[in-house]
């Protein structure tokens, strides 16, 4: 008997232990991208990461367990597929996926998936028309109405003429919403030139829109709303043929690289972007970013760290533990307020965009990435 009892008590420690539950998180993020994107997908992730570390991977008492694609390099005909193993696997809310065009492709399967997800850097204005997508980042308008306000109210800037890629989502939704508010506060735009994306259409239309200027080259400017590669090459092109104005852009520019790539003699330029690592209010979330990986956040960082939280918080905020759905983290979200590190985080049942949120002014010249100013974006403009 005392054998016996011996052996439940060991079946009892040994073998019948209850199981630690967990909650899991997808991270649609690239993992076998290359080129910028590669670069993207690394910052975001290291974002995560880190994010959850400062929550000890916990949640509600539960572990919390990354799931990821088998291997997803970002291309978006891939997308809703790895969206898919990721709901599969477990997944009950989605991180990522960082791109637009990556985005966009899974729209026409959520109402059959039916996961929220939970987009840190996508821009693009209609993405969360969609009732189970939800942004972190300011949008495609955001962002250039608060380009154009610092065009015209910080800068002083007479006129702008724009060059827009047509082949480019992203960059047409920055140029069209720029000349939207400048054409209703008096902000002259002396020329728009759609091109499709390629350098030599871009020197062209460069030298259309310069000659287009009417008033002193100082007080004229030039939006450029691309990534840093093609926009490192606009810059390099205003400044080789002597142009003096300033040149302006989006957060397509907001990669040190780019400052490699443009080179000497770099002139005045400012971007709009998320967060920037000299802003004052991001010392802590800086130092923490330092600790862990010796090097500065970016915005996509900033922009990961935070889609954690808002996934964080929803999950906390939502109904049950071993019950809990993907309709209870929907439901959770709908009234989600989070303070991230690239600003104050809040949704409605009317909205799915962080749409009170402010974005972070940037100047770029010789000597590199300089902070601004924060600027806050309302609906007013």
């Amino acid at each position: 008997m005392r054998g016996r009892m011996a052996l439940i008590s060991l079946a009892l420690l040994f073998g019948c232990q209850p199981t630690e539950r967990s909650v899991k998180i997808g991270l649609l993020i690239p993992n076998s991208a290359t080129g910028e994107l590669a670069t993207y997908a690394k910052y975001v992730q290291d974002g995560v990461t880190l994010a959850a570390k400062s929550k000890n991977f916990r949640v509600k008492g539960m572990r919390i367990e990354f799931v990821y694609p088998e291997r997803y390099s970002g291309d978006p005909t891939t997308t809703a597929d790895a969206l898919r193993e990721l709901k599969e696997k477990g997944a009950k809310v989605i991180i990522g996926p960082i791109t637009s065009s990556e985005a966009k492709a899974i729209l026409p399967v959520l109402s059959e998936i039916k996961i929220p997800v939970i987009l840190p850097a996508a821009t693009l204005n209609s993405l969360t028309d969609n009732e189970w997508v939800w942004r972190v980042s300011i949008s495609n308008r955001q962002m250039a109405v608060a380009t154009a306000y610092t065009a015209k109210d910080f800068l002083k800037l007479k006129e702008v003429g724009i060059v827009a890629f047509s082949n480019n989502p992203y960059s047409l939704e920055l140029a069209e919403a720029f000349r939207n508010w400048a054409e209703a506060h008096a902000l002259k735009i002396s020329k728009f030139v759609e091109i499709s994306g390629n350098s030599s259409n871009l020197n062209s239309a460069l030298d259309e829109i310069v000659k287009s200027f009417t008033s002193k080259p100082e007080s004229t400017g030039v939006f450029l709303p691309l990534y840093y590669d093609e926009a490192a090459k606009g810059i390099r092109y205003l400044r080789d043929k002597g142009y003096k104005g300033i040149v302006l852009g989006g957060d397509g520019w907001d990669v040190p690289k780019i400052v490699e790539l443009v080179g000497k003699n770099a002139g005045e330029n400012y971007f709009i972007t998320h967060f920037n690592p000299y802003d004052p209010q991001s010392a802590d979330f800086v130092e923490k970013y330092k600790a862990e990986y010796g090097s500065l956040p970016s915005s996509f960082s900033a922009l990961g760290y935070d889609a954690f939280l808002v996934a964080y918080e929803a999950i906390n905020k939502a109904r049950g533990v071993r019950t809990m759905t993907v309709a209870d983290i929907r439901d959770a979200l709908l009234f989600l307020s989070v303070d991230g590190v690239t600003g104050r985080i809040e949704y409605s049942s009317q909205s799915r965009n962080p749409d009170t949120k402010g974005s972070v002014l940037v100047k770029f010249s010789d000597v590199g990435f300089q902070f601004v100013r924060r600027i806050a974006v309302s609906p007013i403009f």
